[in-house]
């Protein structure tokens, strides 16, 4: 029986995933695999309670609906794993939240061949050329197709066939830090005093423990924007591309309740 595809996109998402963009991972949890594998991931803000409401994933959401009707009727609607994640919950057991993930849903995609990568440039998609120009946090749009996974009848896999930079956005330092548990481990380790603060620091600043110094504070100046050779211009996310915005709720007097999907009757 040939295997179902169903074509999607995403609009206005911010990349997360660019090492193995263009290079390809040859192997999975230490194991070698067969054919290589072209990986990236975004992340888009949650304005819903559930991502199947959230009107920039509208299309995502009914390729969702579809490759289930079309591949996995024949199996319970709630043991489906789908490859959107909610980046305020733990990417697996037993690991700490991804900051950069949180207040966002998360989306990671592959294929065995080369993704075709375009960014938006005086209005125009055109072959991105230099790798330097983008950075972790940028706006982009992706596109693939969904299937039912080779390995797991219960899960769905995204391929994503092409990346096209669409805006710049605050750049995402990729990676995730150690935990305080993680770290006064490490320092016990090297036999390093850890026994911590008195209770009377646990106010924090301008209460009963330290002390906040005394004069004008001087906040923190955003840097400027530096152009890149190559790059995007501030100015061309006026010509096409999305301008970051903020996320708005929905309209209709706050979330409704995550349903989900509802499951053909």
């Amino acid at each position: 029986m040939p295997r179902t595809y169903v074509s999607t996109s995403i609009m206005n998402a911010r990349v997360t995933g660019l090492r193995n963009l263009w290079e390809p991972s040859r192997e999975f949890r230490g194991q070698a695999t067969q054919k290589p594998n072209y990986l990236t991931s975004v992340i888009i803000k949650k304005t819903a309670a559930h991502w199947s409401q959230e009107p920039v994933l509208a299309d995502f959401a009914k390729a969702c609906m579809e490759i289930y009707n079309k591949a996995m009727s024949h199996i319970p609607f709630e043991r489906v794993t789908w490859p959107i994640k909610d980046g305020d919950l733990p990417p697996e057991p037993g690991r700490p939240v991804i900051e950069w993930a949180r207040g966002h849903w998360f989306l990671s995609g592959s294929s065995t061949t080369p993704i075709n990568v375009e960014m938006i440039q005086a209005g125009q998609a055109v072959k991105l050329m230099n790798r330097s120009s983008v950075k972790p946090g940028d706006y982009v749009a992706i596109s693939g197709a969904l299937a039912v996974k080779q390995n797991d009848q219960f899960g769905v896999k995204m391929y994503v066939n092409n990346v096209l930079f669409m805006a710049p956005g605050e750049e995402i330092a990729i990676g995730n830090s150690e935990t305080g548990a993680q770290m006064m481990a490490k320092a016990q380790a090297q036999g390093l005093n850890v026994s911590g603060f008195s209770p009377a620091h646990a106010g924090g600043f301008g209460g009963s423990g330290f002390q906040q110094p005394a004069g004008n504070v001087v906040p923190f100046q955003q840097p400027p924007v530096v152009d890149r050779a190559g790059g995007f211009q501030p100015q061309q996310t006026q010509q096409g591309g999305f301008a970051p915005a903020p996320a708005q709720p929905p309209g209709q007097g706050g979330f409704g309740p995550p349903p989900g999907f509802s499951p053909p009757r």
